[in-house]
């Protein structure tokens, strides 16, 4: 059975939650507490999602400060606290954020699961099939590899990735044993689609292909271990948290080298804007794999037109059997647990949700 409507994972937080975790933060409020509140915003997300007919669904990512910071939490040897990053708004002004990733400043140590609770409440109480997401080993390699302080525990990249690998790949085997039947791995390759970023590569002197070859094995590593009834995704995220970033670049290059040699069911992209470039990418996409085509923006509360949705899915079968694509909205809708981390609200989100359900319906019935 193919999956035509996803959803890539987080979902708006109610206020209620934000308040809590804002307590629990600053001691106001115990761990229980704050659990209760998760869990009463789980089962009110799982009924929206059940009530829109959307096909995969989520917790939501409720029980996290931000979407990867679940593994941060549950693994000993980064740095204490999440740093300032800068960001680029439209109109040119650098302004600080709070980023989702720390550096590694020592070994890395597992002291707990990561995934279990999300897991075991969601095989107790989800109405339908559902979905736990983590971050992919590359991407937490790219982004807490920090020279200066990471190299005093990992001399290379490539060693810290070994030891990411070791850990999430665990992790992914125990969700199996434990009846979850699709697991995402986020933010992989990214970099890849971002043409700064490969000015930098260019800069740094390090060569492109090699660096991808080796984030595919790596992440490969993983996927390879988990039983073929597993529903395997990637999902490539060009940031949503402040609607200001995420790169401008097209899927080209790195569709041509990616869509076959990942070993996954599921890639979801974004497709939201003309950033992302054109579909033709999509003819790089091997038979028995699917196209998650996130067209239905989680960055702006204004509903989409359906016959544009229509007419956008329509163009992509030029490329792409239109029995390998799925529709979705583009990313997250909030990454993280900020006050300024959603941009629409629980109802404007239900209603594009819904949109991905009816349009979906129209085509694949």
């Amino acid at each position: 059975m193919v999956f035509r409507t996803d959803h890539v994972g987080s979902l708006t937080r109610p206020d209620l939650l934000l308040d809590a975790r804002d307590s629990y933060h600053a001691g106001r409020i115990g761990r229980d507490e704050l659990v209760n509140a998760e869990d009463a915003a789980i089962l009110d997300a799982l009924e929206m999602e059940r009530n829109t007919g959307i096909d995969i669904l989520s917790d939501g990512e409720m029980r996290r400060d931000s979407w990867m910071t679940g593994f941060s939490a549950a693994v000993e040897g980064f740095v204490t606290d999440y740093a300032p990053v800068e960001q680029r708004k439209p109109d040119g002004t650098i302004v600080p954020v709070i980023g989702h990733h720390k550096p590694v400043r020592e070994r890395l140590k597992q002291v707990s699961r990561f995934t279990e609770h999300e897991a075991a409440f969601m095989n107790e109480h989800a109405p339908g099939p559902f979905k736990i997401t983590m971050p992919s080993p590359s991407g937490i390699a790219r982004s807490s590899y920090l020279p200066g302080i990471s190299n005093y525990a990992y001399p290379t990249r490539e060693e810290l990735q070994h030891d990411l690998v070791e850990i999430i790949s665990a992790e992914m085997l125990q969700l199996t044993s434990e009846g979850v039947a699709y697991i995402q791995l986020d933010m992989g390759f990214s970099v890849y689609v971002i043409n700064e970023r490969f000015e930098e590569f260019e800069r740094a002197g390090s060569n492109p292909e090699y660096e991808l070859q080796r984030d595919i094995a790596a992440d490969n590593l993983c996927y390879d271990l988990l039983p073929p009834t597993i529903i395997r995704a990637m999902h490539l995220c060009r940031g949503s948290r402040t609607s200001w970033s995420g790169g401008i670049g097209g899927y080209d290059w790195l569709a041509e080298r990616l869509f076959d040699q990942l070993h996954v069911d599921r890639f979801l992209l974004e497709y939201d804007t003309e950033r992302a470039g054109g579909f033709e990418p999509l003819r790089f996409m091997p038979k028995g794999k699917v196209a998650v085509l996130g067209l239905v923006s989680s960055k702006a509360p204004g509903l989409e037109k359906q016959e544009a949705l229509l007419r956008r899915i329509d163009e992509a079968s030029k490329f792409c059997p239109i029995d390998q694509l799925a529709l979705s909205p583009q990313c997250g809708f909030q990454g993280a647990a900020d006050r300024d981390g959603a941009h629409m609200t629980i109802e404007e989100q239900r209603r594009k949700l819904e949109l991905v359900v009816e349009t979906a319906q129209k085509i694949w019935g």
